[in-house]
């Protein structure tokens, strides 16, 4: 349950309890002559049970191990078996996510996809549809900024055969020009159906452009997704390059879970990939960005809309600083679900507000995107906006409070335990364990720091990264309405989403 459906769970809850109030008493019965009648022993009052105990801290139950091995070509290989599921999940992960775009962006978006769709050197698509259908399974693929995951689930007894189409799609896809064109135009749909319709989706465009700005050069974290104009300038020959350089041994991971032993997949992953010839591994180059030297404010215009959708956002920390896990804590104290400041507050507490949250968008080689959010009505929107920046300040100058730090821990490390539970993600943990450089038991020991973190380390690590005057503040919505609620945080660059974020005119700061 995502965070905003859980909102709309307790609401039903509150209409069906009464919302809090308090039921009116049943008058009490009458006897014979309207005389009340004597009461029993039964009625007499009970004397309060002593309180249970409290509950022994929970045990943690170690992780199953996971096994790591390597083909002689370079091919990284991964496993953890589990024989209670029988099922087999099978991942293909390659570090060649939407970093490696360069001046196209949507390169890897559009080829990575166009891999699972065009068919094979063997196999036309249809083909390719038939043998999944025999297997019933079906392939799917993630493309994120570090890396591409082609998934797929199967019976064990029918691993060696996944495994064999897996490799012919992710090593000799077809790419024929006319199969990526029409994938592009789809892609291309979507993309302008985004800018037209979503307003968090322009938020995250803009943010990534903002925050990773740099001087002389593109950053490759500077591009959250592709426009239409942006999947226009692609070149459908173009894919057969991409796929070339990045889908080399050296730069790919097969992972599994479920009931495999890992010498079996050893060994059907030297019949299936093994004779992928060794070839140089890519490199791309990241610069650290500079945090936001001050605030900036950028309406993404949307005529006609009667809501608004406010993001503001800053450069957060990398896994690896010292300072992560408290700031996992304090995103959960201002943006959590049910408990988070802005959810009390502006939701539950002045209605200002539809929907709240934070979003802590973690990267491999730069630091994370980290800003809040809400949806709000036209005439909200200043106000929401001033009660967003006023808890953001907050958070930086006071510690929260210990009940505020249990539930949000409470929060996180049951959250953490349920999804890394489920099947369709233990697989997909061991292929972003590879990606982001972490050990095995990395996901323990960040719950161990988040149950160890205080609230001063809390608001410490918040007031770090969130700093007033300092943060990129974007509004999608109308601006005719809106406008000159903004002017009053500063000047306001008001951009076209459906013309590539071009801006449309500049609004000047105004008093308050």
């Amino acid at each position: 349950m995502n965070r905003w459906s859980c909102h709309l769970v307790l609401a039903a809850l509150g209409l069906t309890m009464g919302c809090g109030s308090t039921p009116k008493k049943d008058p009490m019965p009458l006897g014979k002559n309207n005389v009340p009648p004597v009461a029993s022993a039964e009625d007499k009052p009970v004397e309060p049970k002593e309180p249970p105990p409290d509950s022994l801290p929970p045990k943690q139950s170690p992780p199953i191990a996971a096994t790591w091995g390597e083909l002689p070509n370079g091919l990284k290989l991964v496993s953890r078996r589990n024989r209670s599921t029988p099922a087999v999940q099978l991942r293909v992960a390659v570090l060649a996510g939407s970093s490696t775009d360069g001046e196209f962006t949507g390169l890897s978006s559009l080829c990575a996809r166009s891999v699972t769709s065009s068919g094979t050197a063997a196999m036309s698509d249809l083909e390719l549809q038939g043998k999944l259908e025999g297997l019933g399974a079906s392939l799917d693929v993630d493309v994120d900024l570090d890396r591409v995951v082609y998934r797929l689930s199967v019976v064990s007894d029918r691993v060696a055969d996944a495994l064999d189409i897996l490799a012919q799609v992710v090593t000799k896809p077809r790419l024929d020009e006319k199969d990526v064109a029409r994938l592009q135009k789809q892609l291309s749909e979507t993309a302008a159906d985004n800018a037209r319709g979503d307003g968090q989706w322009g938020i995250e465009m803009v943010l990534h452009r903002d925050l990773f700005a740099l001087p002389t050069e593109h950053h490759p974290y500077a591009s959250y997704d592709a426009t239409a104009d942006d999947l226009a300038k692609i070149k459908p020959s173009a894919c057969k390059e991409w796929h070339r350089k990045y889908f080399v041994p050296g730069n790919m991971l097969v992972a599994a879970t479920g009931d495999i032993e890992a010498d079996r997949l050893k060994s059907l992953a030297q019949k299936a990939f093994g004779k992928m010839p060794k070839r140089a591994v890519p490199s791309t180059s990241f610069v650290d960005p500079m945090p936001p030297s001050g605030i900036k404010i950028t309406l993404v215009d949307r005529p006609g809309s009667t809501q608004s959708e406010i993001g503001v956002g800053t450069l957060g920390p990398k896994e690896s600083d010292a300072t992560y896990a408290s700031f996992v804590v304090a995103d959960q104290v201002i943006g959590g679900s049910f408990t988070g400041r802005l959810s009390l507050d502006l939701r539950e507490g002045q209605g200002l507000a539809y929907r709240t949250g934070s979003f802590f968008n973690v990267y491999t080689n730069g630091p994370s995107v980290f800003y809040l959010y809400a949806q709000t009505q036209n005439e909200s929107t200043g106000k929401t906006l001033a009660e967003i920046l006023d808890h953001a300040q907050k958070l930086t100058n006071e510690a929260p409070t210990n009940t505020e730090i249990e539930t949000a821990s409470r929060f996180l490390v049951g959250d953490r335990a349920i999804t890394r539970g489920h099947p369709r993600y233990a697989a997909t943990e061991l292929c972003d364990l590879w990606v982001h450089k972490q050990s095995d038991d990395s996901a323990d020991e960040l719950d161990k720091l988040i149950r160890k973190t205080t609230a001063v380390e809390v608001r410490k690590a918040f007031s770090e990264y969130v700093r007033e005057g300092h943060l990129i503040v974007v509004v999608a919505g109308d601006a005719a309405n809106i406008g000159a609620a903004l002017q009053v945080f500063g000047e306001v660059k008001v951009v076209d989403p459906t013309r590539n974020f071009a801006r449309i005119k500049t609004l000047p700061p105004t008093a308050r």
